[in-house]
C-alpha cells in the first residue's frame, strides 16, 4: 500500500517549504519566533517516515525506518513532537497497540508498516543511546549542549547514513549558529561568505515571514520589548546579545600576553559555582546539577585581567568533581579554589583537600542576579578579556557555551557567569596609588 494514497494534513509557508523540500542530508533552520518551526519540523517526520525513499539519506525500506526528534524536555517533545505529529498521520497508518505518548518519558508513533518516530530529550542524554537512526530532527537546538551533536547525535547517523534537521531561534553565537553558518550560502543573512559545506544546506526566517501571523501581530510585539530580544526572537538575529550582557562586551586577547610575565607573578583566581541537589529528579528538572569553572588571570600591577578558561559538567557526585577540578586546573600555578560556602556545600571542603586543592570558601554579599549584572562593567571597558588559545599548542578553549550563556542572560542557565562572578570578585579593578608597584601617578615601576 502506498503512503502517497493517503491525505496528509499539512499546510506549509512559502518559507517553510524551502526547509521541508531541501534535499540536503543536513539542513539547518535558523528561525524566529511563530514561524512555525515544530509545524514543519514534524511534517519532515511524518513525510520521510512515509516515503523514504524519496530521500537521499537513511533507508529506503519505510518498514526499517527509525526517526527521532529530540527536544529540550520530555513534555516540550510531547506537546510540540509527538501531538503535532500524530494529528498529521491518517488513523489508518497509526500502530495504535505501539504508539504511546508521555510528557515524562519517552514517547513513540509506529506505523502500520513499521516505520518508528521516537521523541526525546536531550536533557537526558543517557536515553540517546542506540544505532541505525535514519532521521534526527533536533528541536530548539540553540538551548541543547554543544556536545550533544557531537557525542551522542552525529554517531548514531553513521552506519545508517542517516540525515538530520537543525532548527531553532538563536541564542547568541553557538554552536547552533556555527551549523547555520556551515549550511549558509555567501548571501544568506549571518552567512560567514564561505561556500556551504558539501551536505550541508542552512535556512533563515524571521517572524514576518509566515503568512499565518499579521505583520501588525508583530509589530505590536515590538513595541513592548527590548531591542535585542526582539531581534534574536523574532528577527532571529544571532549578533543580538541579550537585554543586560551583549555580545560586543566579549573582547579577546592572544593567550601570548600571559608570556609577558612568569606564570607565578601573575595572580590566578579559581572558582567553581557547585551543582549539588540531592534529588536527582529535581535537579535534572530544574538544571541544579551543572558543575561550572572559570580560571582568571589578573595583571599585578594593571587593573586588567583575562578570563582564561571556563569549564562545565554536569551531574557528578562531589568527589567526582573534586578530581574534575584537579584535572581541569593541572596547569594553573594555583590550587586554590573558591566557592560559595553555603550550609549544604560546606562539606565539599573535604572533597577537595583529598585532591590537594586548598578550598576558599566565599559569602556573597550581593544576589546573584546583582552579581552577574555587575560583569558588564568590567567586559564593557576592556578590563576583563577572554584569552584566545587558537596559537598555543595542546591547549583549546571554546567560548560558544559561555557566549550563549553571556546572550541569555537573564534567561536560562547561569552557572558559568555566576563562577566568573565569584572570581572577579577578587580582582582589584580600582586605581590605588599607593598600592605595591604603583607611584602616585599609576605608573607601572618594575
Amino acid at each position: 500500500m502506498s503512503a502517497k494514497r493517503f491525505n496528509f494534513t499539512w499546510h506549509l509557508s512559502e518559507k517553510q517549504r524551502e526547509l521541508f523540500e531541501s534535499t540536503a542530508r543536513f539542513r539547518t533552520g535558523m528561525m524566529g519566533r511563530r514561524f512555525g518551526k515544530n509545524e514543519v519540523s514534524t511534517a519532515i517526520e511524518v513525510d520521510y517516515a512515509t516515503q523514504p525513499e524519496n530521500y537521499t539519506f537513511g533507508t529506503d525500506d519505510r518498514s526499517e525506518v527509525v526517526a527521532w526528534h529530540v527536544a529540550p524536555t520530555y513534555r516540550q517533545a510531547y506537546l510540540y513532537g509527538y501531538k503535532k505529529a500524530k494529528e498529521k498521520i491518517p488513523d489508518a497508518l497509526l500502530d495504535e497497540d505501539n504508539t504511546r505518548g508521555s510528557e515524562w518519558g519517552p514517547s513513540k508513533i509506529t506505523f502500520t508498516f513499521g516505520a518508528e518516530i521516537e521523541f526525546l530529550s536531550y536533557g537526558n542524554r543517557s536515553g540517546l543511546q542506540g544505532g541505525g537512526v535514519d532521521l534526527i530532527v533536533g528541536d530548539e537546538w540553540a538551548y541543547s549542549p554543544s556536545e550533544v551533536w557531537d557525542e551522542d547525535l552525529r554517531p548514531m547517523l553513521m552506519d545508517s547514513g542517516g540525515g538530520a534537521v537543525l532548527i531553532s531561534k538563536p541564542l547568541g553565537e553557538n554552536h547552533f549558529y556555527d551549523s547555520y553558518k556551515r549550511g549558509a550560502p555567501p548571501d544568506a543573512p549571518y552567512s560567514d561568505g564561505e561556500p556551504p559545506a558539501a551536505d550541508w544546506e542552512s535556512f533563515h526566517a524571521t517572524a514576518y515571514d509566515t503568512p499565518f501571523i499579521p505583520d501588525s501581530e508583530v509589530d505590536a510585539a515590538k513595541e513592548t520589548t527590548p531591542e535585542s530580544v526582539f531581534r534574536q526572537e523574532y528577527l532571529a538575529d544571532p549578533q543580538s546579545g541579550g537585554t543586560l550582557l551583549t555580545l560586543d562586551m566579549l573582547e579577546y586577547e592572544d593567550a601570548a600576553v600571559l608570556e609577558e610575565r612568569e606564570p607565578q607573578q601573575w595572580n590566578w583566581h579559581v572558582s567553581v559555582d557547585l551543582g549539588v541537589e540531592m534529588n536527582a529528579a529535581k535537579a535534572r528538572e530544574n538544571d541544579t546539577d551543572f558543575w561550572a569553572l572559570c580560571v582568571v588571570v589578573e595583571h599585578p600591577r594593571h587593573a586588567q585581567a583575562y578570563l582564561a578558561d571556563v569549564q562545565r559538567r554536569r551531574g557528578q557526585a562531589p568527589s567526582q568533581a573534586a578530581q574534575w577540578i584537579k584535572d581541569c586546573i593541572g596547569w594553573v600555578p594555583s590550587n586554590q579554589v573558591k566557592y560559595e560556602k553555603v550550609q549544604a556545600q560546606a562539606w565539599f571542603e573535604t572533597h577537595l583537600q583529598d585532591e590537594q586543592l586548598r578550598p576558599i570558601p566565599h559569602t556573597p554579599d550581593a544576589s546573584k542576579e546583582d552579581r552577574i549584572i555587575g560583569l558588564s562593567v568590567p567586559f564593557s571597558n576592556g578590563q576583563v578579556k577572554l584569552l584566545d588559545w587558537s596559537d598555543v599548542p595542546g591547549k583549546s578553549v571554546d567560548w560558544s557555551d559561555f557566549r550563549t550563556e553571556w546572550a541569555g542572560f537573564p534567561g536560562g542557565k547561569v552557572d558559568q557567569l555566576d563562577a566568573v562572578a565569584q572570581a572577579l570578585d577578587d580582582v582589584n579593578f580600582g586605581t590605588n596609588a599607593f598600592g605595591e608597584g604603583l607611584d602616585m601617578y599609576g605608573r607601572d615601576i618594575e
